[in-house]
């Protein structure tokens, strides 16, 4: 057997057998800032001028790029920046775009829990085709949310 055909061979019975595990990011993906002050850089590095500093937990961000360890993100007032995956969280947060009422079923006809007044912070716990299931735990409500008058629920996973 000639070496092309053994090395063909080689590679293609080595890869059966040790398959090479590539994770990849799904993009654009919402998360939130994870601790109490994270840099927002003009670029993907240490070396960049931070652009901003947002000084609380719990921002939603919109992850728009990735480069080794920094995510290009956007905020809710449509800014770009890169920030270091350390400073972000995968849980979903998100601002409450239009008021409206908090509702105990995924249906306009159910029990209102509560009304939300637009730029409020949110937990977002898992979306349907239009409604999500939000908490606010400083208040202690929990309902379901037309999706659309969420910023960022078109990129949540729909369970």
């Amino acid at each position: 057997m000639n070496f092309y055909l053994k090395l063909f061979f080689l590679i293609l019975f080595s890869s059966c057998f040790y398959p090479k595990i590539v994770l990849a990011e799904k993009i654009p993906k919402l998360v939130s800032t994870k601790t109490s002050k994270a840099n927002l850089r003009y670029g993907p590095g240490k070396n960049y001028p931070v652009k901003l500093v947002f000084i609380k937990k719990k921002i939603p961000l919109l992850i728009i790029d990735q480069f080794d360890h920094w995510r290009k993100v956007l905020t809710t007032k449509n800014m770009t920046g890169w920030i270091h995956k350390s400073q972000l969280t995968m849980k979903h947060r998100s601002i409450i775009l239009k008021p409206d009422y908090l509702r105990e079923k995924p249906e306009l006809s159910s029990k209102k829990v509560a009304f939300l007044n637009d730029y409020v912070n949110v937990s977002v716990l898992k979306c349907k085709v239009y409604w999500c299931k939000i908490t606010l735990k400083s208040r202690k409500f929990s309902g379901w949310y037309i999706k659309k008058y969420l910023w960022g629920s078109n990129y949540i996973i729909i369970n």
